[in-house]
């Protein structure tokens, strides 16, 4: 053994001689760092509109000495008024569904300031939506956000003027579900494409809603270049027949106005 020590010990001070060759300890690869990503809290009301507390949703990533993420934890954190308490119960994951208890077999009720342990790490974004008890009657509330998962895509070739894709997203934010649509133009080489509008909609069972982002506000732009735009808004239905679309508009150099829908049912 003081053989291998005294083997270690000249080897550093050797290197210690030739410092250029060195690599300093500032260069080793950080640790991942737990940030904040969301938080949410609202005032929980009872029936005689008076306050029982405050519920807080919060959502943390988990992200690399190189900036990337690779995990998500969220805990719940209740604050009731004097003389009364609160009980968180479950939890859900939007992209990983089930239910889960907040506290295995339960949490007491809270009378003081209190926090949740972390839940598991998920893998991929999504809502977080906590729900309990308290002296004041139930509550519920959701942080964070799942990705835009695309539906829906219709794309279209124009002979002298280039590609059109309309895409139709959604996600869910907050516990709200959202849509959005998109229009992307890819324009053939030293040509162009105009887009005049792009709306994001549902049909629920015969009734048509829908909002439209004006792409010529102030004026029309034709695009030389790879380009896109969106429009979203919170997610209305789906009802017994549901159908969700995407369209936009778009003048070509020909003079033709044309309209591309893309939707799933």
């Amino acid at each position: 053994m003081r053989r291998l020590t005294a083997t270690l010990l000249t080897l550093v001070s050797t290197a210690a001689a030739v410092g250029a060759t060195l690599v300093a300890p500032s260069a080793a690869v950080a640790a991942d760092t737990w940030r904040t990503h969301d938080k949410n809290c609202k005032t929980v009301i009872d029936i005689d509109a008076q306050p029982v507390g405050s519920v807080c949703a919060e959502v943390q990533k988990r992200v690399t000495g190189a900036g990337a993420v690779n995990g998500y934890r969220a805990r719940t954190t209740v604050n009731p008024t004097e003389g009364n308490w609160m009980k968180p119960s479950t939890y859900v994951w939007s992209t990983s569904g089930g239910v889960v208890e907040v506290c295995g077999g339960g949490c007491p009720q809270q009378t003081t300031a209190w926090s949740s342990p972390w839940s598991s790490v998920k893998t991929v974004p999504g809502s977080y939506t906590v729900r309990g008890e308290s002296s004041g009657g139930g509550f519920d509330i959701a942080a964070s956000w799942s990705n835009w998962f695309q539906l829906a895509e219709k794309c279209a070739t124009y002979a002298g003027a280039g590609e059109v894709c309309v895409r139709r997203h959604e996600r869910s934010h907050r516990g709200v579900y959202q849509e959005r649509g998109q229009i992307a133009v890819h324009p053939a080489k030293n040509k162009w494409i105009e887009p005049r509008t792009v709306r994001v909609g549902a049909v629920n069972d015969g009734t048509s809603t829908s909002k439209s982002l004006d792409l010529c506000d102030p004026s029309c732009t034709r695009r030389g270049a790879n380009w896109s735009a969106t429009v979203s808004r919170n997610l209305v239905g789906p009802g017994g027949e549901f159908e969700g679309f995407a369209s936009a508009s778009f003048a070509l150099p020909s003079g033709t106005v044309k309209t591309l829908k893309a939707s799933y049912s």
